[in-house]
């Protein structure tokens, strides 16, 4: 997607809104641009698609003061600065790549885009990337840090940051990057907060520091409430034919999470998603914990819930490779109801643009295996 417009000032002062999708991923986006303006009065604004619970389509709306309000905030809280350089990698279709245009455009650093069809998992594209250009700066998924330690990778002299996100993060691959002097910053954030919401400049990377320009308070099931000027506007979504608009906050303006939290004065901590509970026999599970014992087994894969008649969920183990005996040390320790009935190979697993695993897309390969598995 063109980035070109998105260095330029004029951009984030336009009244346009602007409809960021990604071209692989074909959505229903049909007179949504008027019916913004016209139905709901938002001009200025960036528009992105993400998936809501029923697998539809849902637009994010992004105020540009918004993004820019995070961006100020970013700038300041990481010592960000007009001399730094950009590696901007991460798709403009999602706030990752957003957030980097913005921060440059806020302190007036610069921007060089490498497209992650680019990415090797040798790092060797990402490595001559930034010599070439001398990047001080860029953004990284877990999934690209895996690659950059499974091969040895040591970070190039010129960076200075890179901003970690886009799913769990494990402190053991962390402290392997550093090792090999990747300087890495472990953040937490969402779309809806027009990027992060926490970001650590020291070396934790389960609590993590609050940028000030967040109000955040949690409920009684531990899931996070938000409130700040970086807040997105609301979702924009089409039911039976027809557009629909939810600012998704209440009177006093809070808009409350899927994810369940820790805070302590000034920091977080991550504990999971609150709507990844599965029945099974009757009982909830997460399937945040489980997805969290696969990355410390050291498996790539992931946990997914298919129906099932007699038990209403069958857990099933999908991973990277060969099972070998993955399901045995996967299950031991585990109580009756977490433990998974099977594994379903793939040479290599479905991934997103991020490079995170795309779980909706694991769980339809699953789903395809199911019929030659059947259980129940």
């Amino acid at each position: 997607m063109e980035t070109t417009e998105l260095n330029s000032s004029a951009y984030w002062e336009s009244e346009k809104v602007d409809l960021r999708l990604n071209p692989k991923r074909p959505v229903d986006a049909a007179d949504l641009r008027d019916f913004l303006r016209e139905d709901c009065g938002i001009r200025s604004s960036v528009v992105i698609a993400t998936s809501g619970s029923s697998g539809r389509a849902k637009f994010v709306v992004l105020s540009k003061a918004a993004l820019l309000a995070s961006a100020r905030a970013v700038n300041s809280h990481c010592g960000l600065a007009g001399d730094d350089i950009w590696l901007g990698g991460l798709s403009t279709f999602h706030v990752g790549g957003l957030g980097i245009y913005a921060r440059a455009v806020c302190s007036g650093a610069q921007v060089v885009p490498m497209g992650w069809d680019q990415w090797t998992r040798d790092g060797s594209a990402l490595v001559e990337a930034i010599r070439q250009c001398g990047a001080t700066l860029t953004s990284l998924t877990p999934v690209h840090l895996s690659d950059l330690v499974g091969a040895s990778v040591p970070c190039p002299d010129s960076l200075r940051g890179v901003f970690l996100g886009g799913g769990k993060i494990q402190e053991t691959l962390v402290q392997k990057a550093r090792e090999l002097g990747w300087p890495i910053w472990a953040t937490y954030g969402m779309s809806e907060a027009s990027s992060q919401i926490a970001t650590s400049l020291d070396s934790r990377v389960d609590w993590l520091t609050l940028l000030p320009i967040w109000e955040c308070r949690t409920d009684r099931e531990s899931r996070l409430l938000l409130r700040g000027e970086a807040l997105f506007s609301g979702y924009a979504e089409k039911k039976g034919g027809r557009w629909s608009f939810d600012p998704a906050r209440d009177e006093s303006g809070w808009f409350v999470t899927g994810d369940r939290v820790e805070l302590d004065n000034d920091a977080l901590r991550f504990l999971g998603r609150g709507d990844d509970r599965v029945k099974v026999s009757g009982e909830l599970i997460s399937l945040s914990s489980l997805n969290s014992r696969v990355e410390d087994l050291g498996y790539i894969g992931a946990v997914v819930a298919l129906p099932d008649t007699r038990r209403e969920n069958e857990l099933v183990l999908v991973i990277e490779g060969e099972g070998g005996e993955c399901l045995k040390r996967f299950n031991d320790g585990l109580a009756v109801i977490e433990q998974v009935s099977r594994i379903v190979e793939l040479r290599e697993l479905p991934r997103t643009d991020l490079g995170k695993i795309d779980r909706l897309r694991v769980t339809e390969l699953a789903w395809a295996a199911h019929s030659s598995h059947p259980t129940g």
